[in-house]
C-alpha cells in the first residue's frame, strides 16, 4: 500500500547549524493566490502532530468561506522519530531551563537522549534558519507571522515573546507550562510588560487553557497559572497595535484542548492581519 502525503505541502528535512539537530518542516500551499506582500504565516510547533489540523483549518476557512486570509502554515517536527523519540526532542527544544531531578523523573514515557535548555537555540533556528526556508519556497510576509504552541510549546511561546516580542506579531500559548522550573518564565515578565509602550510593532498574545487541565490538588496549577497571568494581562493599557484575548475551554483536557482552540487562536491571529 502506498503512503499517503498530505495534498499541496512540501517536507524539508534539514540539519541545524545552530545546534546540529536534524528538523522537518512541512509547508502548506494555500488554496488561493497570495495578496501583495505575501502570504501570512503560521508556524506550528509539535508540527508532527498538529500541523494538519491547523492546515486544513486555515486553508479551507479562506477557501471555502473567505473567513480568513490564505496563510502559509509551517509545522514544525522532527524527522525519523517516533512519537516517544520526537517527545524526548522537544524538551530540549521547548525548556528555558534544566529541571529538577524529581521532574526529570518524570519524563521516563519520552525515548532517546533527553536532553534540556534549549528554548534560546531553538528561538534562533525559528528565525534565522526555519523562516529563511519557508520564503525560499513561497512568498511570505515577515510583518504578518504568527506562532503557535500547545504545553511545553506553550511555555516555549511565553518564554520567546518576553525575550524577543518583535520575532512574531502574534503569540499562540495554549495550555502554557508555567510551573516549569518553579515558574521561571515569568521572570521575564516585569521585563516584557515595562518595553510593550516603546515596542515599535506591539505584539498580539492570546493565553488558553482547558478548564479540565487542574486536577485537584494538582502543583503544576495549569488552569490557574493561566488565568493569573491572564488577568495580569488583560490589566495592561499597552500601546496601539497591543491585543491581548484569553480563555479557558470548558470541559476540555490537556490533550483535548488543542482542537476546540484552533478556530478561536486563527481569528485572533489572522483576522485584519
Amino acid at each position: 500500500m502506498k503512503a499517503a502525503s498530505y495534498p499541496l505541502a512540501r517536507e524539508q528535512d534539514f540539519t541545524s547549524r545552530i545546534n546540529g539537530k536534524a528538523y522537518r518542516l512541512r509547508i502548506a500551499t494555500p488554496y488561493g493566490p497570495p495578496p501583495e506582500g505575501g502570504y501570512p504565516v503560521l508556524y506550528v510547533l509539535d508540527g508532527d502532530g498538529y500541523f494538519g489540523s491547523f492546515a486544513d483549518a486555515a486553508r479551507l476557512r479562506a477557501a471555502g468561506g473567505l473567513e480568513l486570509p490564505h496563510t502559509v502554515v509551517v509545522g514544525v517536527g522532527y524527522p525519523g522519530e517516533d512519537f516517544t523519540g520526537a517527545l524526548g526532542r522537544r524538551f530540549l527544544d521547548l525548556t528555558p531551563t534544566e529541571p529538577s531531578a524529581a521532574e526529570k523523573a518524570n519524563h521516563t514515557f519520552a525515548s532517546g537522549e533527553i536532553r534540556y535548555a534549549g528554548a534560546d537555540d531553538f528561538l534562533e533556528i525559528l528565525t534565522r534558519e526555519v523562516r529563511p526556508r519557508v520564503a525560499e519556497v513561497l512568498p511570505v510576509d515577515p510583518a504578518r507571522e504568527a506562532l503557535f504552541g500547545h504545553s511545553l510549546g506553550g511555555l516555549f511561546v511565553l518564554y520567546s515573546l518576553f525575550r524577543r516580542p518583535d520575532a512574531f506579531c502574534a503569540w499562540l500559548s495554549l495550555s502554557p507550562s508555567i510551573w516549569w522550573d518553579e515558574r521561571f518564565v515569568l521572570r521575564g515578565e516585569a521585563g516584557f510588560t515595562s518595553a510593550l509602550p516603546g515596542l515599535a510593532r506591539p505584539p498580539r498574545l492570546f493565553v488558553g487553557v482547558g478548564s479540565l487541565e487542574q486536577p485537584e490538588g494538582s502543583p503544576a496549577r495549569m488552569v490557574d497559572n493561566a488565568v493569573e497571568l491572564s488577568a495580569r494581562f488583560s490589566a495592561l493599557a499597552g500601546p496601539t497595535g497591543w491585543r491581548f484575548a484569553s480563555r479557558v475551554f470548558e470541559g476540555e483536557t490537556h490533550a483535548g484542548v488543542v482542537w476546540p482552540a484552533i478556530n478561536p487562536m486563527l481569528d485572533f491571529a489572522l483576522k485584519d492581519a
